[in-house]
């Protein structure tokens, strides 16, 4: 029952067709047709991929016009076939050139098709889109190259020629013998002496042209290559023009060449960059996309199934951390010509970019066999390669796909492909893992947490919480962490809920400016209250922290809500920092670090960044991870990690906090060894501000505070 195909009523179901619609990631836009007297229509749907990508707004679309043609000043032409075709209720596919809301060009795939009631009347039109801006960009780098070589060809020496019917050679100007190999002056070329220079089938064409011009009598144009002893072999561009007696009878044929050898071969290259990537020589995704029609057809006419895999190199950021990007640049060729070594024999290779290569081709044996192709690749990865006198590999997950051609999409592909290598990276790098039906349990999950991350944002449900941060030498609270919480009807829910929202920059953005706005509201009402809360640690993801301005937009964030800078502190994950983008995200915290905000490395331990980066990084205290201090009573290893870590901090100048305090042992260890500040259930559960303001009302200075100090004790 779980494979069971969905039915046309099932597809009426508007759930059904609006989460299809959603995760499509094509632009989708339906307009009401109108009885109205102008005849304009309306838009009434418009999904979430067309306002990402045109940067309208829902409420920018919904009831408008849609954009007329004249208005986007399309070429005439097209303008005329869209108005010819929505009058004859016909579908239509245009490459058009729009704009963004911002004004920015967007090349787009449209198509158009009229929608129908029972009784054929018109009542929507269905637009699909999709973005062709970088494919539309390399193409017309192309085209402005190959006309500029053109005009540059206008103002180049051209050579000229004349064969007079029945001659057995040609009259040549100096140019042209050149170009042919001869001396530099006006000559009679015999055909016997271009013979020298031609293949026999090149020399074939010659003369037949020579022939057509006069028998046809019109002009011909040709290119035929020319071997010389000088420069080699060139290629020669020619045009024929007949000549005609006074009585009209053609006598002779004269012609122009031109030697385009340098053209072509420019040409040729930038064909070759528009569709390759130029560190390995690999297909480009744009060219990938364009051979899938290819592997897709191939694997309907010999029935066999087609093979998507997603490759990422395992240590690339590290390599170009620590010895450059000159070895990581090795690295990336070294692997490119591994996988064509391995693979290339079955489809394409592409690059996919970074660190990442994709394998698209079809595949006649079975499944067992691939496993084992698939496990010799990452074998041969894994081989040493010797680079100025260093031993490196190219060790890598790759994550694979293998379905029917009916039911091949290679952004579909690409997605489940892409799930897989995360799961293999999960069970250990360097292996590799099938896309399975659990992992689209695992897509249906993620779809369901971005829903909720959206109306988490469009309804403002983010809530913070506050847990109390307890100074072990003070013996007093002197901070919070604001945790997010979402308030759903009466249910309060986890971040966890809406994980996936973290990986989305919208989505990351717009959550963390919401979380920061109220978190900065209540840190005014209290200072108002006259309630010293100490310093406020949000969390901030390296979605967030990527994102265009984030360091200007607390700042300004922090001066509007009237609260000083070195009343916040930021934390961030060991593997935001050294993740993609890093040196990006540090120059981002060195900004706010500068400004006075605080800036903390949560969950230490746990990630990547380990003792080697700690110097370097902008922060001013780590949080040691919880998974450390819940045994450090009871195994010895925790507790000597525990010990070194505070005392390094310590070193460095930084403060320590310790995450996940349950009992008094923990608490009277961490005393005793240094650690500055505690937070956990034994000095408070995270709170609701009301609640924190209602002890505040009541004469406390907190009920937190109050229960930390009896708790400690």
């Amino acid at each position: 029952m779980k494979n069971k195909p969905i039915s046309k009523l099932e597809l009426t179901d508007p759930r059904i067709m609006s989460t299809i619609l959603e995760a499509a990631d094509d632009a989708i836009v339906i307009a009401a047709a109108s009885d109205a007297p102008d005849g304009a229509l309306r838009i009434v749907y418009a999904n979430e991929a067309y306002t990402r990508m045109t940067g309208f707004k829902l409420e920018d679309l919904l009831g408008r016009v849609p954009r007329s043609a004249d208005e986007w000043k399309f070429d005439p032409v097209q303008s005329a076939r869209i108005k010819a075709g929505m009058a004859a209720h016909q579908p239509m596919r245009e490459d058009l050139l729009v704009k963004r809301k911002d004004g920015s060009p967007l090349w787009i795939d449209f198509s158009l098709r009229p929608l129908f009631n029972a009784q054929r009347k018109l009542t929507h039109w269905i637009s699909v889109q999709r973005d062709i801006t970088e494919h539309k960009t390399a193409l017309d780098a192309l085209a402005r190259h190959a006309h500029a070589l053109e005009e540059t060809q206008t103002l180049a020496k051209i050579g000229s020629w004349r064969w007079q019917v029945g001659a057995d050679g040609i009259d040549c100007s100096a140019e042209t013998c050149a170009m042919v190999g001869m001396p530099r002056v006006q000559s009679f070329v015999p055909f016997a002496a271009l013979k020298t220079v031609t293949d026999p089938k090149d020399f074939r064409v010659i003369h037949t042209v020579l022939q057509n011009t006069v028998v046809f009598e019109r002009s011909e144009t040709f290119e035929y290559p020319i071997k010389t002893a000088q420069a080699g072999t060139r290629t020669i561009w020619a045009r024929t023009y007949p000549e005609r007696d006074g009585n009209g009878r053609i006598v002779a044929v004269s012609g122009l060449n031109q030697d385009v050898t340098d053209r072509l071969r420019v040409e040729q290259t930038l064909r070759w960059n528009a569709t390759h990537d130029r560190l390995t020589g690999l297909l480009n995704m744009a060219a990938l996309h364009e051979r899938a029609a290819t592997v897709l057809a191939t694997a309907k006419a010999d029935r066999s199934r087609v093979v998507l895999a997603l490759i990422d190199l395992d240590h690339l950021k590290l390599v170009n951390d620590t010895l450059g990007h000159a070895v990581g640049d090795a690295m990336i060729k070294e692997a490119a010509s591994r996988l064509l070594e391995m693979l290339g024999a079955y489809g394409y290779v592409a690059r996919l970019g970074g660190d990442e290569y994709v394998f698209l081709g079809s595949w006649k044996k079975s499944r067992e066999e691939l496993d084992e192709q698939l496990r010799a690749v990452v074998q041969r990865l894994k081989q040493p390669f010797a680079y100025q006198g260093r031993q490196l590999d190219c060790a890598a997950s790759i994550g694979a796909v293998m379905t029917q051609p009916r039911t091949a999409k290679i952004d579909t592909l690409l997605r489940n492909a892409d799930m897989a290598m995360y799961r293999a990276k999960e069970t250990g790098r360097g292996s590799f893992c099938f896309f399975s039906n659990d992992m689209q349990e695992t897509v249906d999950r993620r779809l369901a947490q971005s829903d909720l991350a959206k109306l988490v944002v469009a309804s403002k449900l983010a809530v913070p919480y506050f847990q109390p941060q307890y100074s072990l030498q003070q013996d007093r609270v002197v901070g919070y962490e604001a945790l997010l919480r979402i308030a759903v009807g009466d249910r309060l829910l986890l971040p966890e809920a809406v994980e996936c929202a973290f990986e989305n920059a919208e989505l990351a953005t717009k959550l963390g400016d919401e979380m920061l706005r109220k978190v900065l509201e209540q840190m005014r009402h209290w200072r108002q209250q006259g309630f010293a809360f100490g310093r406020i640690a949000i969390n901030a993801s390296g979605m967030e922290l990527l994102s265009a301005g984030y360091a200007q937009r607390i700042l300004d964030a922090l001066h509007r809500a009237g609260v000083s800078p070195a009343a916040l502190e930021i934390e961030v994950t060991e593997n935001v920092l050294i993740g993609r983008g890093a040196e990006r995200l540090i120059e981002t915290l060195q900004l706010l670090r500068s400004a006075g905000v605080s800036v903390a490395l949560d969950d230490f331990g746990t990630g990547y960044a380990s003792l080697i980066h700690l110097k370097a990084l902008p922060i001013n205290r780590i949080k040691i991870d919880k998974s450390f201090v819940r045994d450090i009573t009871l195994d010895r290893e925790d507790a000597a990690i525990v010990s070194a870590t505070v005392g390094l901090a310590h070193a460095l100048s930084l403060d320590v906090v310790a995450e996940g305090v349950e009992t008094h042992d923990q608490a009277a260890f961490l005393r005793n060894c240094g650690c500055d500040v505690v937070q956990g259930y034994l000095f408070g559960h995270p709170l609701a501000a009301e609640t924190i303001d209602g002890a505040i009302a009541s004469g406390e200075d907190s009920a937190v505070a109050v229960k930390a100090r009896r708790r400690a004790s």
